[in-house]
């Protein structure tokens, strides 16, 4: 009970936060009395103290061994590119961390090459870029670390929030066209990459971020790449997000990931193969993915081999729960090998080979108004009721370390996929034959070379297990609100009963 009231509690903060969303980038903030702020500028001095801009530092090394502590800022000059890696390992506090940004004037500093590794704790970045780096974006391990007004673009990973971080906020940042894949080359199915989104740490927040085009060619599975992919986090809380044209949305693995949450995320894609979300059961490697819950998404997938949702391997309803959700799909609504919970749902277009209407659910069309995701006249919305995650999320999970399931260099992690195709023989209410698509678009490598780092610093992994996704050609994003708004006159929406919310 104490689950399903937290829940509820959350989610009703996320329908209030809704009304304030933008997708602007925002400028960095003011920096915390008291403390000492740095320069960075191409045209400096690493001899120089760098503490204004006539006496600015010149190099990214020269900034990673400055002894920071809290309320203190390094601003890299605007207009300005830096290469090599900015390794912060160096901590804040709780209410006044420390800042990387920017200064001056124009186009925010482009960070390129081994890009950021954040170690350290409270440590707020914000208001720059990072493009083709090596690996990750930015890589952090600390706590209580925020990324906010990024650009991630043309990297393996944006944002890789790594093992042992906790309460990392990823906010408002646009992350678009991570199009790379390693290795990609012929070989063990070991290509990763083409990811906005990593998380592997612990009460991590994903909110407000516009994720696009995040897809790349790959060697070994045709295509992959998604927005955001969980593996081996647990509570984490992803909403008000704005996605086109990911491989896939989200994708969940490791049986330590438990306790996710989508809420509120407007997801659109054109391409010919793509999903919403692919979450795992006992059967699985990977698996089973513990307490996912897809809450007030709206997803519009117009691909001939879309798929709305799955879970395979003996999903159950404690690891996959769908409520109140708009799922206007061209290719299959979904793919259940076992049950789930869910009701109060609009499903459109796609085939439900193998699905049921849960209570409240409707096969109808949501009659889009003007070619946005807002329901015009007469379409069945869904009521506006306020459900979501508390932002005090449950802590009971807080240093649970869970099996850590390795397979071999070579194997996916993922569900053989060419394995299952043609058997027909899902589970219980999900029986059916998953969709047909392209062979070998199933997801990243998961046979990681390397051990977990160890305290007290590790450093970011070249090669990570991952879940995986599938190919298409990009389109162009789809602009509008994330949130589904009812229309006046409109017939009774379907409402989501707030006793049965949770799994």
């Amino acid at each position: 009970m104490s689950k399903l009231l937290s829940t509820c509690t959350r989610i009703a903060v996320l329908a209030v936060a809704a009304a304030g969303a933008t997708v602007a980038l925002p400028q960095a903030e003011a920096h915390a009395a008291g403390g000492t702020t740095y320069y960075v500028s191409p045209n400096g001095n690493d001899a120089a103290a760098g503490t204004s801009p006539g006496s600015a530092i010149r190099s990214v090394g020269r900034a990673s061994g400055l002894n920071l502590g809290p309320g203190d800022s390094v601003l890299f000059q605007r207009g300005a590119t830096f290469s090599g890696k900015l390794a912060v390992w160096k901590s804040g506090a709780a209410g006044n961390p420390i800042t990387i940004g920017a200064y001056g004037d124009g186009a925010r500093p482009v960070f390129t090459g081994d890009c950021l590794e954040v170690g350290g704790s409270y440590i707020t970045m914000t208001d720059f870029t990072v493009s083709g780096c090596s690996t990750n974006g930015i890589w952090t391990n600390g706590t209580g670390n925020v990324i906010t007004g990024i650009e991630a673009t043309h990297n393996i990973h944006g944002i890789d929030v790594a093992e042992q971080a906790k309460n990392t906020k990823v906010l408002r940042n646009y992350l678009h066209n991570n199009d790379r894949m390693a290795p990609n080359t012929p070989g063990p199915f070991d290509d990763y990459g083409a990811v906005g989104v990593v998380v592997q740490g612990d009460n991590t927040e994903v909110a407000y971020n516009t994720i696009t085009d995040n897809w790349a060619p790959s060697a070994d599975f045709g295509t992959d790449g998604s927005a955001v992919e969980i593996y081996g986090g647990i509570g984490s809380l992803v909403h008000h997000n704005v996605a086109s044209n990911n491989r896939t949305f989200t994708e969940l693995g490791n049986n330590r990931s438990a306790d996710t949450t989508f809420a509120y995320n407007q997801v659109t894609s054109d391409l010919k193969d793509t999903e919403f979300l692919i979450t795992r059961g006992d059967a699985d490697y990977f698996g089973p993915v513990r307490g996912t819950v897809a809450v007030n998404n709206t997803v519009k997938l117009t691909g001939s081999n879309s798929l709305g949702f799955s879970c395979y391997a003996g999903c159950t309803p404690g690891y996959f729960a769908l409520y109140n959700n708009v799922l206007d799909v061209a290719g299959r609504i979904g793919y259940l090998e076992g049950s789930m919970n869910g009701g109060n749902n609009v499903y459109w277009r796609g085939q439900m080979a193998g699905l049921k209407l849960m209570p409240g659910d409707r096969y109808t069309d949501p009659m889009w108004k003007d070619g946005e995701l807002v329901p015009g006249p007469g379409s069945p919305p869904r009521r506006q009721r306020r459900l979501g995650l508390d932002e005090d999320r449950p802590r009971r999970h807080q240093g649970r370390r869970g099996r850590q399931r390795r397979r071999p260099q070579g194997h996916r992690h993922r569900r053989l996929r060419e394995a299952r195709q043609g058997q027909g023989q899902g589970q219980g209410q999900g029986q059916g034959p998953p969709r047909q698509g392209p062979q070998g678009s199933q997801g990243r490598q998961e046979g990681r070379q390397e051990e977990r780092p160890q305290a007290p610093r590790q450093g970011p992994r070249e090669r990570r297990q991952a879940p995986p996704r599938r190919q298409g050609p990009p389109g162009a994003p789809h602009q509008g609100s994330p949130l589904l708004r009812t229309q006046p006159g409109g017939p009774q929406g379907v409402g989501v009963p707030r006793a049965r919310l949770g799994v």
